[in-house]
């Protein structure tokens, strides 16, 4: 049985992941806190196995929880679980000693397989969080590129992505995997310099790869 405390300031999303987790037989769930600082208070006081927590919460951050319970109380695992994917977020959590850190857009099952290898002393980051970390890496050792070209396979889920395909059916179009697709995305987004859908969309358009609606 693996004990775990939830800490997020989103009511409905807590809800939800209550439900789910406590639905597992190897999880029992101690309790919740919607902000920082409750967190720290009820991880010294129930001492669960896995905290889980969100990085952006009132009084203190997930990071303040990580950082924190680092120094009180080290044999508490950390887990982040967040919509931020950015360089900063990622890199101050591991070198906080986060155990896993897990987008908050992965399906529950793969929340479920994540705590599950935390509980059995392993490590887990989301797809694009590993690939935050290594292109994190990469910067540090290689010399600055021009390359700003998106290869023929990332022109091929760029195409797939300007028509409105979602990351499974890009998958399955071009028989790779979702975590590829992902990969895919995040590097054209690097090389692009954009930060969002519909910049890649943009940018698929102003190439003439497709065709924009003559209807808008």
């Amino acid at each position: 049985m693996t004990t775990l405390l939830l800490a997020d300031d989103h009511v409905l999303l807590q809800d939800g992941l209550m439900e789910r987790l406590s639905r597992q037989p190897q999880f029992e769930i101690l309790g919740a806190a919607n902000d920082g600082e409750a967190a720290i208070k009820q991880a010294l006081s129930l001492k669960p196995d896995i905290v889980l927590t969100d990085i952006t919460m009132p009084n203190k951050t997930g990071l303040d929880v990580l950082n924190e319970l680092r120094e009180k109380a080290p044999e508490i695992k950390v887990v982040i679980l967040s919509m931020h994917n950015n360089k900063e977020y990622v890199l101050a959590a591991m070198r906080g000693g986060a155990k896993g850190y897990v987008l908050k857009d992965v399906s529950s099952q793969e929340l479920v397989q994540a705590l599950d290898v935390i509980a059995g002393g392993g490590t887990y980051f989301s797809a694009g969080v590993s690939e935050t970390l290594m292109e994190s890496m990469t910067d540090l050792t290689k010399p600055d590129s021009d390359d700003t070209t998106p290869t023929p396979r990332e022109k091929d889920v760029l195409v797939l992505i300007a028509n409105g395909a979602c990351n499974k059916t890009i998958a399955r179009e071009l028989n790779i995997s979702v975590r590829t697709v992902e990969t895919h995305r995040l590097r054209v987004k690097k090389k692009l310099g954009v930060t969002s859908t519909a910049g890649l969309v943009k940018y698929a358009m102003e190439q003439g790869w497709v065709e924009q609606d003559s209807d808008t």
